[in-house]
């Protein structure tokens, strides 16, 4: 899997100026729900970091709208300019034990979104996206609702300076896009093919019964052990992170092809015309995405929810699964996708300035 770098983060010693926005969209399906044309807090739902107030204060997935996976978004300490936001994978091989794998993935991600809510408000530092992923598994683990179970997970954070930090346990993952391009791809962390690095919850008495008789291995990392980088946002910048349902079936290439359809035709995104075919972003668009009618975020996270879905259910079309299993056991004749649940999570980045700086460009008069 590529892995590309990191762009540079600014250093300075004064405080940083507040300047950018977030404009935020989540994209569910459970492996059991048919294909469907996405309808709104159904399969997908909205999220502005300007919004005052917002009801309710901050997005978190239900069973039946993702199934065994989960999502979050919201401000941190209601604030118009850093939000965090990600998404988390229960592990299904839970089931064979009795255990609902959905249980850990959503009290991680509900955990996650109410911490970072009301953070700051506590009087503490800024949320850093490990030590979120730390506090909600503590809390996770200590909570006797949540008997048993494991999950993965991918979180963001982004300041008002457009400052980016993510943390990455296990399989889910995330892009960065530019203007036509993949600015940057995350790193899976495995075991092995298909054994992602997980978070796990084994009770005393299974722990005991597994010394005893043995039985299948439960994997148990922790937060300390997920992979955390660093970036620097750009005005109109694309944030994608999702679980395996979609990265089983798309390639970073499928889902720019996907990205960029929904940008051309929103007029977001165009082609110069100079011959050198290079994709231009369109700054005054993406500065007033607020007041279109279609929701830049949500058209990208259900264009995203969507194709991962149908690629899922195509036995003809290959993808990254599949191409993986046929990789590491040519003998099993995996043909098409990969069935699975779905979740998915968009965030633009917005910068003041740039829209401030089209509204003060001065206006020639006509002679």
């Amino acid at each position: 899997m590529p892995h590309f770098p990191s762009r540079p983060l600014s250093t300075t010693s004064t405080p940083p100026a507040q300047n950018f926005t977030y404009r935020l969209a989540a994209a569910s399906s459970a492996k059991r729900h048919p294909p469907r044309a996405p309808k709104p807090q159904t399969d997908f739902w909205t999220y502005s970091s300007t919004t005052r107030n917002p009801s309710p204060p901050y997005l978190r997935s239900t069973k039946k709208d993702s199934g065994e996976d989960a999502f979050f978004a919201t401000t941190i300490a209601s604030s118009a300019h850093d939000v965090a936001f990600g998404v988390a994978d229960g592990v299904g091989g839970w089931q064979d034990q009795g255990v609902d794998p959905s249980d850990f993935s959503h009290g991680l991600c509900g955990l996650m979104a109410g911490t970072a809510h009301i953070h700051e408000v506590d009087g503490r530092g800024p949320v850093r996206p490990q030590w979120l992923l730390q506090t909600a598994y503590d809390a996770v683990m200590a909570n006797p609702r949540i008997m048993a179970g494991g999950s993965t997970a991918t979180l963001a954070t982004l300041s008002g300076d457009g400052e980016m930090e993510t943390a990455n346990l296990g399989d889910s993952g995330y892009l960065i896009f530019g203007p036509g391009k993949v600015a940057y791809r995350s790193a899976i962390q495995t075991h092995a093919f298909n054994t992602p690095f997980q978070m796990s919850k084994v009770p005393p008495k299974m722990q005991a019964q597994h010394a005893i008789f043995g039985g299948s291995t439960h994997f148990s990392e922790t937060p300390a052990q997920a992979d955390v980088v660093r970036h620097k946002v750009r005005h109109g910048d694309v944030v994608v992170v999702a679980t395996d349902g979609v990265w089983d079936n798309l390639s970073a290439q499928d889902t720019l092809s996907i990205v960029t359809r929904v940008m051309q035709e929103g007029g977001y995104w165009s082609t110069s015309e100079d011959g050198n075919k290079e994709t231009l972003l369109n700054t005054t668009s993406i500065s007033s995405i607020d007041h279109e009618k279609d929701y830049l975020p949500a058209s990208l996270a259900t264009a995203i929810m969507r194709e991962a879905k149908m690629a899922g259910l195509d036995r003809k079309r290959n993808g990254p699964f599949a191409k993986e299993v046929n990789y590491h056991y040519p003998a099993e004749g995996w043909s098409g996708g990969k069935p699975d649940d779905i979740a998915v999570v968009v965030c633009v980045a917005v910068d003041r300035r740039v829209g401030k700086q089209e509204e003060e460009r001065p206006i020639k008069a006509k002679l």
